[in-house]
């Protein structure tokens, strides 16, 4: 069941779209340590499934959850804005539907990274 989920390192830019720019812009270039549900078939990070992921990465590790979130808190843009798929390099990009290659900022998702953060802190103040 779970041969194929892990952790990934992926470095480069998205593309994204903004309600304030008329054309698609590349994202500033930036590394992403992120889990992911399959490193063959889903080369990028999930902002969404992210904070579920660190859930269970936190019991084992927590320092490596501190560093996953805190590489998602870094492409958060001026406005708060955390595109919602990372989709870095182009071996990534290969792999997605180009319709899926965008982001826009008027999609977001929850805000599940809370879940971790607020377990995280829990766990410092029982110790």
């Amino acid at each position: 069941l779970f041969r194929s989920c892990g952790m990934g390192y992926f470095y480069g830019h998205s593309f994204v779209q903004s309600q304030y720019n008329e054309q698609p812009v590349l994202y500033p270039k930036g590394p992403l340590y992120t889990a992911v549900p399959s490193r063959s078939f889903f080369p990028r990070g999930f902002l969404w499934d992210e904070g579920f992921h660190q859930l269970l990465v936190s019991k084992w590790d927590p320092v490596i959850s501190r560093e996953v979130i805190a590489h998602w808190l870094d492409l958060m843009n001026i406005e708060g804005w955390i595109p919602r798929e990372q989709i870095l390099d182009s071996e990534s990009r290969s792999k997605v539907p180009a319709e899926f290659v965008l982001q826009r900022n008027q999609n977001a998702n929850p805000p599940t990274l809370f879940l971790t953060l607020h377990k995280l802190l829990q766990d410092r103040k029982s110790t």
